[in-house]
């Protein structure tokens, strides 16, 4: 899905190298990185309608349940229970990675059990669907209310 229309419309505050993160409240190192993040937030919030309360940023596995790891997720999202649902992985430019960004997200998938993941850099914000078989690329990417409705695979 193309999103850079949408993302470039999003104003992220920036102050003396700094910009801020409404989830964590608090002003963090700005990079390009993260300014992608900044907007997929709120892309996440605005345009899927996912709460402020259901959305963790920067974590890492360990304090999510997976034993030895050092990694750390970019954005997850939680569902009714407080369980990681989805896990969005961002990433300053695409062009030469899409491919690691995406299997970098589904181990995250994989090692969380959650069932969706998506990978985005500001212009594209693809999302995948995993039926416990397979992963299965999303056409649309739903609302949040929606997620509970999976999709399924083409016979």
């Amino acid at each position: 899905m193309n999103v850079l229309s949408v993302f470039n419309r999003y104003k992220v505050q920036i102050v003396d190298d700094k910009i801020f993160d409404p989830i964590r409240e608090k002003y963090v190192h700005l990079t390009p990185e993260e300014i992608v993040r900044q907007k997929t937030l709120k892309f996440l919030m605005k345009r899927l309608g996912v709460p402020a309360n259901k959305i963790i940023v920067e974590r890492g596995l360990r304090t999510l349940g997976v034993e030895g790891s050092s990694k750390r997720i970019d954005i997850g999202i939680l569902d009714d229970d407080d369980l990681i649902m989805a896990v969005v992985e961002c990433k300053a430019s695409l062009a030469h990675n899409d491919e690691a960004a995406s299997r970098q997200a589904q181990d995250y998938l994989l090692q969380l059990n959650t069932r969706y993941f998506f990978v985005t850099d500001g212009s594209v914000f693809n999302g995948y669907y995993y039926d416990t078989t397979q992963f299965i690329r999303l056409a649309k990417i739903p609302k949040y209310d929606q997620w509970y409705n999976y999709p399924k695979a083409e016979e």
